[in-house]
């Protein structure tokens, strides 16, 4: 057999010639003996496959089943011939060329579509809960338990009437059961901040944020999840306190029931301890990318990095079309937007020499509103269009994705991943869906 392959391998040489290869892996139970081997220079990833697959099983149990792999060559996904991976990155044919090779994301699944009477504007999902926000004004909380068990309806806990407009995006502060927090925004110019029982399913309107003055676009919590950041139609970008629901009970000790009830019935009324101005137009991404700093992504072609505690632009970057959103991922150190020439870009804003775009990503043929990073793995994301796609991203393949997620029959408007086994999304069609990762 050996010699076969070997047979086999001088012929491929001969027609291509060939490049030596240290196959290399972080993933530990797939880990074989770091030595060289001749690989032909036309394999593409099925080949590869062979070759790895062939060395794993001379290590462990020749009847072990492997997972498909993918593999990195100079920074990159390999998804063609290794020959163009190495010519399209100037890298030459001669030393050793080294290849890492990780488990293949497997593609996610359909797992359910939750119906609602509006347009789906945002979504978020913990653990435990999914909340959704729609364009008829309303709230809805979800149990992601049930979304697993592919129960939609049954699923559903609670729908909110929470605002005079349409709801365009929503986060989550505190997660923890049974008291938990979120903020949701609206085109009526407010942010409203609520604590919901969810052993009770009683929820309760603790703030509204009053100081914008046209729609609220945006909206992310800080990491100690004392502050709030929101980004309106009004250029403006404001800082609020959470005034969580701790704050509260605090405020309330000593005060007998009734006083508490008629207190918990009037919300407190907000103002932004924070307020900076210098984008010309909506602001339609924000994200917290480091202790009192707040990066924002704007339709007047700019991102802004601010420094939330004494106000004003640290540093900035300007592109050549509209902003729509904004993700940071703390892992990766890296920000993604979504834009109106249909493209995603990556952003290092620790990077002050050289183009300050590092990656592009280009599948989409329309809009992109939305993108999110993945929590837990470093180099995913996903993406929503108004092409009706998802898309799910390696960073190290911006020529494609990984997988287009299909099923909604109108553009989508939200994206999410936060919780690492469901993308969640939003779209014009009246439904969020839910597939699992």
């Amino acid at each position: 057999m050996a010699e076969q392959k070997a047979e086999g391998d001088a012929v491929e040489v001969e027609e291509g010639g060939s490049v030596l290869v240290k196959f290399v892996t972080k993933q530990e139970q797939y880990a074989v003996p770091g030595s060289s081997v001749l690989v032909n220079i036309n394999s593409n990833p099925a080949k590869l496959n062979e070759i790895v697959h062939a060395f794993i099983k001379q290590v462990s149990d020749p009847s072990r089943e492997l997972p498909r792999l993918d593999f990195v060559v100079e920074g990159q996904l390999l998804v063609g011939k290794l020959r163009h991976r190495l010519e399209d990155s100037g890298r030459s044919m001669e030393g050793v060329v080294e290849v890492e090779y990780l488990e293949k994301l497997p593609p996610p699944t359909p797992k359910d579509s939750l119906h609602h009477d509006d347009w789906v504007s945002t979504v978020q999902a913990t653990d435990q809960w999914l909340l959704t926000g729609c364009y008829d004004n309303t709230l809805h909380l979800w149990s992601v338990e049930g979304l697993a068990e592919g129960q939609g309806d049954r699923a559903h806990r609670l729908t909110i009437p929470a605002h005079r407009a349409p709801v365009k995006a929503v986060t989550w502060i505190n997660t923890e059961a049974p008291l938990l927090s979120f903020i949701s925004t609206s085109i009526d110019q407010t942010a409203v901040v609520w604590v919901w029982r969810s052993d009770t399913n009683a929820v309760e309107c603790v703030s509204e944020c009053h100081g914008h003055s046209q729609s609220v676009e945006c909206v992310a919590v800080d990491e100690r999840r004392e502050h709030f950041a929101t980004g309106s139609w009004d250029n403006l970008l404001k800082i609020w306190t959470t005034g969580n629901q701790k704050e509260r009970e605090e405020e309330n000790e000593g005060e007998d029931q009734e006083k508490k009830r008629r207190k918990a019935k009037k919300p407190q009324k907000k103002t932004p301890i924070v307020t900076l101005a210098g984008h010309t137009e909506s602001i339609g991404g924000v994200a917290w990318t480091g202790p009192g700093e707040v990066t924002t992504a704007s339709w007047d072609h700019s991102l802004r990095v601010w420094d939330a505690e004494i106000g004003g632009v640290k540093t900035q970057a300007v592109g050549n079309c509209a902003f729509f959103c904004l993700s940071w991922s703390p892992l990766h150190h890296a920000l993604l937007t979504g834009c109106a020439d249909r493209h995603i870009r990556l952003y290092d804003p620790r990077d002050t020499e050289g183009s300050v775009v590092k990656q592009k990503f280009s599948s989409h043929s329309k809009w992109v509103p939305s993108v999110r990073w993945s929590n837990t793995a470093e180099h995913h994301f996903v993406s929503g269009g108004y092409d009706n796609f998802i898309k799910l991203w390696d960073v190290r393949s911006p020529r494609a994705p990984l997988y287009d997620l299909t099923g909604h029959e109108d553009k989508v408007l939200a994206v999410d991943w936060s919780n690492p086994k469901y993308v969640v999304s939003g779209g014009a069609d009246c439904t969020s869906k839910v597939f699992a990762t």
